[in-house]
């Protein structure tokens, strides 16, 4: 049957019509579902990189240990102010009549936690999380070697008070100057005893995780980590918590939600349909512009440095037994002293994060206070200049750079494109210096910066080949050490022990991503975690960030800011961030102050905003709808003018 032009076109209209309001009533029949689950209250939580493993002693991003901690609980937790408060430790002190002093530390244990599954936490799941991590099971279990390398065994006094004897790297017994800060999720013996080291440290799957903290997985967490998009937590009714310091958490679940697209959580933020958000620095930016534009919009926002310690660096493999896949050139001291004199700070936060950091000089960042080092404000002139003698700030300056090659032999080629090593190299002879730099396709700035500092180093006779690859990939190649350069983060608890440790040759077999052994550093660090005097303990700290910076096995351009936005129409008590930089949900060490004080407003949480997603659907039903017209007219009309391109019929 032959249909009219102007019948054919009623019945489009209304077929697009039609779908676009059955999308709706789709649509209208999932805010229904948040209703109800509005009845649990709900805070959602935006994330752009995905947590890596379920399994504590696999994961490795910052997301991860966010997720650890709602879930596990440690000995001693962090409070707002960066200072040790008490979890599953009420309390804690040194064993005075154990020698040497400081060499003993006793922990008192909560009589009021249970496990999720609803048996009973006594001081024999303390004993089984330490003894499964060290001894013989050191190899196999290397996620928290930075705290238990140091323990030669813990005590069971009771059902209810643990010891821990501490030694130092030659199996001494020795003091130990960290035992309120160590970072160490408590682990179900009853479930993990069964499960070998070997397969807990590099495998294990651990879909249904078990902890005493202050939320619950369940039974749809491994199809929900599969999916890939969201994690639901729900409140645990029987934390603690509630007994022991009078925490409550006045909200029943939380969402982790994770997007491929920063930009579409932006607009999720403006539509309230998250709660709180932690952002990379030019999306933070774009949500301040559009906050300018609407200063109405209830969107609390904070930037600083992060309670973690976060600090952003050019990492430079030192691995001396790589093989022909890799670059020796990266070992010489004059390459790696170019590279930091031409990496331009300033420019990479001002330019890729917007002004949202502070120029890096270590792996401890000025959040750690008095464990902080920074150069002098002077900088140095000239090549002679160079070490921690003088102390002084090493500059952006291409002439030093190329100074330092030139010094070294590298000379350029005859199209002055590339510089050629020596014959007599000693790291790889008549080699170019060019190096793979390989960067996690996830994070946005890291691209940015690798992508800089290709044309700058291109400068000084430095050929950089960029290389992306997944998060998984990223872990496998770099803690291979079979790479040349890379772009890297780290972040610690507030003690220096764990930072410090990562560089030092005790990391080689597990925690370190640069493969970097000094002599000298190793004399510094080994010292301060026996140092009992904090005088003492200060100046060892100090030097070891010194003689990084110097030695340049990681370039630290950048103390990236935690950029954070939250909806204060949908949870109140947010708090003062700035004043009290443990509050920021960064904090992975369990029992956030945070999640304690928060207080939901009328339904509370992103669930409850039914009338938000109704007027999306209606305004994606009248859009549809003119937008199915004006397609018509042109799949019809072939070519059209402007002004009738616009006109409504």
């Amino acid at each position: 049957m032959k249909v009219s032009y102007r019948t054919e076109r009623i019945l489009g209209h209304l077929l697009i019509v039609v779908v676009v309001f059955a999308l709706m009533l789709s649509g209208l029949q999932i805010s229904a579902l948040r209703v109800s689950a509005a009845k649990k209250t709900t805070l959602t939580i935006g994330m752009v990189e995905p947590i890596d493993s379920l399994n504590p002693f696999i994961g490795l991003n910052d997301n991860a240990y966010i997720f650890y901690g709602l879930v596990y609980d440690y000995l001693i937790a962090v409070d707002g102010d960066m200072k040790p408060k008490p979890n599953l430790a009420t309390s804690w002190n040194v064993v005075s009549d154990q020698l040497p002093a400081g060499s003993v530390w006793q922990y008192n244990l909560t009589r009021n936690a249970t496990w999720h599954d609803g048996e009973p936490f006594t001081a024999d799941d303390v004993v089984f999380t330490f003894d499964y991590q060290i001894g013989t099971n050191m190899p196999s279990m290397w996620a928290y070697q930075p705290y238990t390398k140091l323990i030669t065994n813990v005590e069971e006094v009771d059902n209810y008070t643990v010891r821990i004897h501490f030694m130092d790297f030659a199996y001494n017994p020795a003091p130990c100057s960290f035992g309120d800060a160590i970072m160490v999720p408590i682990i179900p013996k009853h479930i993990w005893q069964d499960i070998p080291t070997t397969e807990a440290g590099f495998s294990y799957k651990n879909y249904y995780p078990i902890g005493t903290g202050p939320f619950m997985c369940s039974k749809d967490t491994e199809s929900q980590f599969i999916a890939g998009e969201r994690l639901m937590l729900d409140r645990n009714p029987d934390y603690h918590g509630y007994k022991d310091y009078g925490q409550q958490i006045r909200f029943d679940r939380v969402i982790l939600e994770w997007y491929l697209e920063p930009a579409a959580m932006i607009v999720d933020m403006q539509r309230g349909a998250i709660d709180l958000a932690k952002f990379d620095a030019p999306n933070y930016k774009n949500l301040m512009d559009w906050l300018d534009q609407n200063p109405t919009a209830a969107i609390g926002h904070y930037a600083g440095l992060q309670c973690t310690g976060f600090s952003t660096e050019l990492g430079i493999s030192m691995m001396t037994n790589a093989g022909g896949k890799v670059n020796a050139l990266k070992l010489d001291p004059a390459v790696r002293r170019a590279m930091a004199l031409a990496t331009d700070k300033q420019f990479i936060m001002d330019h890729v994060y917007k002004g949202y950091a502070d120029s890096g000089v270590g792996l401890l960042t000025p959040m750690y206070k008095d464990w902080y080092w920074k150069p002098s404000s002077q900088k140095m002139t000239s090549l002679d200049q160079w070490g921690p003698s003088q102390g002084l700030e090493i500059p952006y300056s291409l002439d030093m750079a190329n100074q330092s090659l030139e010094d070294a032999g590298y000379h350029w080629n005859a199209a002055h494109t590339i510089r050629n090593a020596s014959h007599n190299n000693s790291y790889n002879p008549d080699a170019q210096l060019k190096f793979d730099i390989i960067v996690e396709a996830e994070l946005f700035e890291d691209r940015e910066v690798a992508t800089f500092l290709q044309e700058e180093y291109r400068k000084i006779g430095i050929e950089l080949n960029l290389v992306i690859m997944n998060s998984a990939q990223w872990n496998t190649v770099v803690y291979s050490g079979g790479y040349d350069l890379t772009i890297t983060y780290w972040s610690g608890d507030p003690d220096p022990n764990y930072l410090l440790y990562v560089q030092s040759s005790n990391a080689l077999d597990g925690w370190s991503d640069n493969f970097y052994s000094s002599a000298e550093y190793d004399r510094n660090y080994t010292d301060s975690v026996s140092a009992v005097n904090f005088e003492v303990r200060q100046g060892l700290v100090h030097n070891c960030t010194k003689h990084t910076y110097y030695d340049v096995p990681y370039i630290v351009y950048a103390d990236a800011y935690g950029c954070y936005a939250w909806r204060e129409d949908h949870f109140s008590d947010w708090g003062d961030w700035g004043a009290h930089p443990g509050r920021s949900f960064s904090n992975f060490y369990t029992a956030n102050d945070l999640w304690f004080d928060l207080t939901p407003i009328g339904g509370g949480g992103s669930a409850s905003n039914l009338m938000t997603y109704v007027g999306i659907g209606i305004a994606v039903v009248l859009v549809a709808a003119v937008a199915s017209t004006i397609l018509l007219r042109k799949r019809r009309g072939g070519l059209q003018t402007k002004d009738e391109d616009v006109r409504l019929p």
